[in-house]
């Protein structure tokens, strides 16, 4: 008699051939990605094409099989991992489809470095840039409505995407596209039905989203039902970008370009405390920078010895280190926003100041963000953790949450590092915990449930770029409130009856430990 895993292999091998591994030392390589959990999943599909898509996911929902759509698995908060089969885009899903003057056509599986590079010779780029650009997809961008350091100029993902070709859970391919461009429900009949069921209920609660959802610069915790409300028609554009794979499988994405940048100038302030970084990013933010950067001495050291051009960046004893860029296309303009920074910093005691004004200095910068970011993320850095990561909060109760940050990591006794987006109020916390000592393992979730409970009293949110995955989703009814994460439901409910779509992310169980199926190899 055949099993359920020789059944599903067959019929699953039926549907997309050889594309497709069941086998447990594959297996083993997709069950964790830069996280902390670890689950085996059941397949492994490498779809081709949409095609293949259609035809997995419409089994898949005949069968009541989960799937979890996969990037680069740089994620941190366990997003592409579950027990179910898994979609790899990253193997032959990786098409540049078309390129015009203020868009892009792309597949999920692109990497975003190989995308700049196309777009380089037009004078273009694709301007969200996190840390990871030279490993991840924009499939996995969309999941997780990434940002990163430019964000306070150039926004996240959500700002980008002009229109998304998806796979909704019942295999149907639908495109979404604006929200007052009709769907046709002889074409897309589940796709009509979703906007029919959800549309109109809505809009009735827009006051009730407007109110409890937190009001910071970017934000990645939950559906974005309040971009989705904010006009007359309901963009379920915004609903989709962020989701995580949990409405609908992304296929193809048609993005908004932007010019690159004529002139940049940037400066770097070395600093003695965390006190001095935040003073110095207040009085940053006055002068219109595009990127706010804050690093610590655990931080930036491990870009030490990566290049020269980098070295000479880390040669002043400091315990933080501040960057600070400017974008345009007039020169005089980014000068004269160098020297006002200057007198700025040269009123905080024992600073010192550094013009990054040629392009190899400012090159040189980022080098050593990424190069220290590889690090510090890389597999069981000194038990580095990221389960407090990503809060962002309103950047004028940036320094009230860095303080309590700081003092509740002191009080438990947790070593730390502090970098990330301070033009933004998204600060990245790198918290050592050693999850073999009983000690430390016991107070992980009420250090996580205390960091949350200080971010959601400054009026910020759980992750402003990261996601959920495994390790927020507890703490988002806490966040928006019953009713609201009610309505998180009722939208998961509409797109994916079966609950088949990455089980276990955003909806999920609520106020429950994040300490579960831990690799603690």
């Amino acid at each position: 008699m055949a099993t359920f895993s020789t059944t599903l292999e067959r019929e699953i091998r039926s549907i997309v051939g050889e594309r497709c591994f069941f086998d447990k030392a594959v297996l083993a390589q997709y069950a964790s990605d830069r996280c902390w959990y670890s689950v085996s999943p059941l397949g492994l599909v490498q779809p081709k094409h949409s095609g293949d898509v259609v035809e997995v996911v419409r089994y898949c929902y005949n069968h009541e099989i989960p799937l979890i759509p996969r990037g680069a698995a740089t994620g941190l908060a366990g997003q592409a991992i579950g027990m179910g089969l898994i979609l790899d885009f990253t193997k032959y899903m990786t098409r540049i489809l078309n390129i015009s003057d203020d868009g892009v056509t792309v597949q999920p599986g692109v990497v975003l470095d190989s995308l700049n590079a196309a777009l380089k010779p037009q004078g273009k780029f694709f301007p969200i840039d996190p840390a990871s650009t030279s490993q991840c997809t924009i499939g996995g961008m969309i999941g997780t409505n990434a940002a990163g350091a430019h964000g306070v100029r150039h926004g996240a993902m959500k700002d980008h995407v002009r229109s998304l070709t998806v796979v909704l859970s019942n295999g149907e391919q639908t495109l979404i596209r604006k929200p007052e461009e009709p769907v046709d429900p002889a074409i897309s009949p589940f796709h009509a039905r979703i906007v029919q069921t959800l549309s109109a209920p809505l809009q009735s609660k827009k006051e009730l989203i407007r109110r409890a959802f937190p009001n910071v610069p970017k934000n990645s915790s939950g559906y974005n039902l309040k971009d989705a409300v904010a006009s007359a028609f309901t963009d379920f554009r915004k609903l989709i970008v962020g989701s995580e794979g949990t409405l609908a499988v992304v296929v193809e994405a048609d993005l908004a370009i932007a010019p690159i940048p004529p002139m940049r100038l940037g400066a770097l302030l070395y600093l003695k405390t965390y006190d001095q970084a935040v003073e110095a990013t207040m009085s940053a933010l006055d002068l219109a920078p595009a990127a706010v950067e804050i690093l610590d001495r655990t931080y930036f050291t491990l870009a030490a010895s990566f290049d020269a051009a980098v070295d000479r960046l880390l040669t002043v004893d400091a315990s933080v280190m501040l960057y600070v860029e400017f974008e345009g296309m007039v020169l005089e303009d980014l000068q004269k926003s160098i020297i006002h920074l200057g007198k700025s910093a040269a009123l905080i005691p024992a600073v010192q100041y550094l013009p990054l004004t040629r392009p190899s200095e400012q090159e040189a910068f980022w080098r050593l963000r990424q190069e220290a970011s590889k690090a510090i993320n890389s597999e069981k850095f000194q038990n580095k953790t990221s389960f407090i990561e990503d809060v962002c909060v309103p950047v004028k109760h940036l320094p009230k949450y860095v303080k309590g940050l700081k003092e509740l990591l002191d009080r438990n006794g947790i070593r730390f590092s502090l970098y990330g987006h301070a033009a933004t109020g998204n600060i990245h916390c790198a918290a050592f915990v050693d999850l073999t000592d009983p000690r430390q393992y016991r107070i992980v979730d009420a250090i996580a449930s205390d960091v949350y409970d200080l971010a959601i009293a400054l009026g910020g949110t759980l992750s402003g770029e990261h996601g959920d995955g495994f390790v927020r989703t507890p703490f988002l009814e806490r966040l928006y409130g019953p009713e609201v994460y009610g309505l998180f439901r009722t939208v998961k409910e509409t797109f994916d009856p079966h609950f088949i779509l990455n089980p276990g992310k955003i909806i999920g169980d609520q106020n429950s430990t994040i300490l579960h199926d831990l690799n603690l190899q």
